[in-house]
C-alpha cells in the first residue's frame, strides 16, 4: 500500500549541502511539515564511507568570531574546527559535525530512504517515489545527492579489475610491498601517501594535465595540503611518478597486471591497481530533469534550478557555471542561498535571514568574482 505525504520542500540527500540548504530554510521559518529531508544512507554517510585514514584538504580553523566563517563551515553559526578539534577532519569526523548540524536545527532526516523516481506534473511540482511505498506530493525539489557513491569505474577497458579508492576502508588492509596508483590528483596522492607512510613503493600513473599550471582555480590545481604531502614523498624514496600514462587498457597476467597507455606505453604491476579517477556527474533518479552540458554538467539557471523543469534545483559538488566549478564546501556553500531565496519568497518565508549569510561570505551571486585567481604574490 502507497503512503501518500504532502509537503512544500524536499531535499534529497542529507549531506553538506542537503542540510546546509535545510538549516537556512529552518532559519527562514519554514515548518517541520513543509520540509522533509532523505538519504538513502545516514546523515553524512559519504564521509563515513571515506578510506579511514583520508581527511579533508580545506582546513578549518575556529574564525568565526573574527566574522571569517571556517571553510568547512555549512552553516555562518557553526565550525567545525571547533567542535572537532582538528584542522584537517577525518570523514568520520565530519559525518559527526553533520549530525550535530542535523540536531541543532532539529532536521528530521528520513534516513535508508532510497528516491527511486521523480515525476513532474503539468503545474510545475513533482512526485517523489521511494522504495518504501512512499509517493511525496512536493512543491520544490532540492537534489543534493552528492557524487562519492557515483565513482567512475568505467574510464578505460579492464578498469574492473582495479580496486577503486572509494572502496578502501583502511590502508591498513594493504600488506603487499608494491602498488601502482592510476590518477596524481587529491585521491591519487592521498592513496600513495598513506601507501609510502607504510612502507610501501608505489608508482603513480598520470596522466598529466598540460593546462593546470596556466589555471588560479583550486577546484582544478592539487590543494596546498595535497601539493605538501606530494612533496614530503620524495624523501621516503619509496614513490614513483610516471607523467603522461593515461592508461587506455589493463589485462590480467600469470605475475599480477599489465596497464597500457594511450600513447603504447606498458606498466607492470605485481598487485590490483588502485583507481583513483575519481567520480562521474550523475543525478541518479534526477538526471532526466536537467539538461546536460559540457563534460556532462547539470545546465541550470542563475539560481542553480534546472533549466528543463521549474523548482528542481541543485546542490553540491555539481555546481558548474560556465567554466567555473563550485566543488569544494566553501564554494557551494555560497549557492546555498540561490534556490532558497526563490523557495522563500514563494512560501512567504524571512528571507531577510539572507543578510547573516552574505556578512558571513556565504552567499555567492555574482561568479564574476571567480574568473580571475591570480595573486600578486
Amino acid at each position: 500500500m502507497t503512503n501518500s505525504i504532502q509537503t512544500k520542500v524536499t531535499i534529497i540527500g542529507a549531506g553538506p549541502s542537503g542540510l546546509g540548504c535545510a538549516a537556512l530554510l529552518k532559519k527562514m521559518g519554514i515548518q517541520e511539515k513543509d520540509m522533509i529531508i532523505l538519504d538513502k544512507n545516514e546523515v553524512g554517510s559519504s564521509f563515513e564511507a571515506w578510506p579511514k585514514q583520508m581527511k579533508m584538504i580545506t582546513p578549518s580553523f575556529p574564525s568565526n568570531g573574527y566574522h571569517q566563517t571556517d571553510l568547512n563551515a555549512i552553516t555562518p553559526d557553526s565550525s567545525p574546527a571547533f567542535s572537532l578539534g582538528s584542522e584537517h577532519p577525518s570523514g568520520a569526523q565530519y559525518a559527526s559535525y553533520l549530525r550535530n548540524i542535523a540536531k541543532l536545527y532539529e532536521l528530521n532526516v528520513r534516513e535508508n530512504t532510497v528516491v527511486t523516481e521523480i515525476k513532474p506534473t503539468p503545474s510545475n511540482t513533482f512526485y517523489v517515489h521511494t522504495d518504501n511505498q512512499t509517493k511525496i506530493h512536493t512543491q520544490f525539489v532540492i537534489w543534493a545527492g552528492g557524487e562519492y557513491f557515483f565513482p567512475n569505474k568505467n574510464s578505460f577497458t579492464g578498469s574492473e579489475l582495479c580496486i577503486h579508492n572509494s572502496d578502501v576502508y583502511s590502508w591498513d588492509e594493504f600488506e603487499q610491498d608494491e602498488y601502482t596508483v592510476i590518477g596524481c590528483y587529491e585521491s591519487g596522492v592521498d592513496a600513495a601517501y598513506h601507501l609510502a607512510k607504510r612502507g610501501k613503493k608505489v608508482t603513480i600513473l598520470d596522466e598529466g594535465n598540460p593546462d593546470q599550471g596556466s589555471t588560479y582555480d583550486p577546484s582544478r590545481v592539487l590543494s596546498p595540503f595535497t601539493a605538501s604531502r606530494l612533496a614530503s614523498l620524495s624523501d621516503l624514496g619509496l614513490v614513483t611518478l610516471e607523467t603522461g600514462f593515461k592508461v587506455d587498457s589493463i589485462s590480467s597476467t600469470q605475475d599480477g597486471y599489465e596497464l597500457i597507455s594511450d600513447s603504447g606505453n606498458k606498466h607492470h604491476s605485481p598487485t590490483t591497481p588502485i583507481n583513483c579517477t575519481g567520480f562521474i556527474t550523475h543525478l541518479g533518479p534526477a538526471q532526466e530533469l536537467f539538461d546536460t552540458g559540457e563534460e556532462g554538467f547539470p545546465v541550470l539557471n542563475m539560481f542553480d534550478e534546472s533549466t528543463k523543469y521549474r523548482n528542481i534545483f541543485l546542490s553540491g559538488p555539481k555546481l558548474k557555471h560556465g567554466d567555473i566549478l563550485l566543488c569544494f564546501i566553501y564554494k557551494f556553500r555560497g549557492r546555498f542561498a540561490r534556490p532558497c531565496s526563490i523557495i522563500g519568497a514563494e512560501l512567504e518565508l524571512d528571507t531577510s535571514v539572507l543578510q547573516e549569510y552574505q556578512q558571513a561570505g556565504m552567499l555567492l551571486d555574482d561568479l564574476t568574482c571567480c574568473e580571475e585567481q591570480e595573486c600578486i604574490c
